[in-house]
């Protein structure tokens, strides 16, 4: 029922056909189709300062990340929220102070096996354990359910960028800022020669900010204003870019 939920669209027939063959791929698919090896997962270091953490989370934009002792190894997950909480104690606190404990899961469940564990109990990150103990990765609901809808799209996806009317937009705040260049560029004929390291054009507003921001914020590019219209928390939904 929750996975029918995750999709609108105006071909919906061909598309619950489509997802019903996928959930019967996923009681047979390994879960490691959906696996993030660890050697590629965005994580924090335990001694870590949070005003150390907090650059990393500005250019990523993650709400959690896992959290790595001195050996290199897993040893829970660091939420958002909790760093939120302690903003007054950025540059005393450390992330193995805010670290909570992680569920792990065996690398042989299948796809859906894993999206009902996960489900049960009510997380939306998972260490994933091979027949050994020993973490090799990570699993989320999020890419769990992608492999089950995979690329469907339709008249109601949400879109990363979202035309309101001449010359204004609407931009998730998970476009990558490579592909938000790349917009201007082909729209507007406007190379602009920006060097960031933030990865989304929410972290590179975050980092122009050099705080937390707040709906109404506002950052002037060239000829362009982008304005924080949607938060969740501290983390940028959506923002308003507009030509002036």
């Amino acid at each position: 029922k929750t996975i029918f939920k995750l999709v609108k669209n105006k071909n919906q027939t061909e598309n619950v056909n489509e997802i019903i063959k996928r959930l019967i791929d996923a009681t047979q698919k390994n879960l490691l189709k959906a696996l993030k090896p660890k050697l590629e997962v965005i994580s924090l270091k335990e001694n870590m300062l949070l005003s150390d953490a907090l650059e990393i989370i500005k250019k990523y934009n993650y709400t959690k990340y896992p959290v790595l002792d001195e050996d290199g190894e897993f040893i829970g997950i660091f939420y958002l929220r909790d760093l939120l909480k302690n903003l007054e104690k950025i540059n005393e606190l450390t992330i193995r102070k805010l670290t909570k404990p992680a569920i792990s899961i065996p690398y042989n469940y299948t796809i859906l096996q894993a999206l009902e564990f996960l489900r049960k109990k009510r997380v939306s990150m998972a260490f994933v354990i091979n027949e050994n103990g020993i973490i090799i990765g990570i699993v989320t609901i999020e890419d769990l359910v992608e492999e089950i809808v995979g690329d469907i799209k339709g008249e109601y996806e949400i879109l990363d960028i979202v035309k309101i009317s001449d010359d204004e937009y609407r931009i998730s705040g998970g476009l990558s800022f490579d592909e938000f260049l790349k917009f201007i560029k082909e729209n507007f004929n406007v190379e602009l020669e920006i060097e960031s390291d933030a990865s989304t054009i929410a972290g590179f507003v975050m980092n122009s900010l050099n705080r937390m921001p707040v709906v109404g914020d506002k950052i002037t590019i060239r000829n362009f204003i982008i304005e924080v219209i949607e938060t969740d928390g501290y983390r940028i939904k959506f923002l308003k870019f507009k030509k002036i």
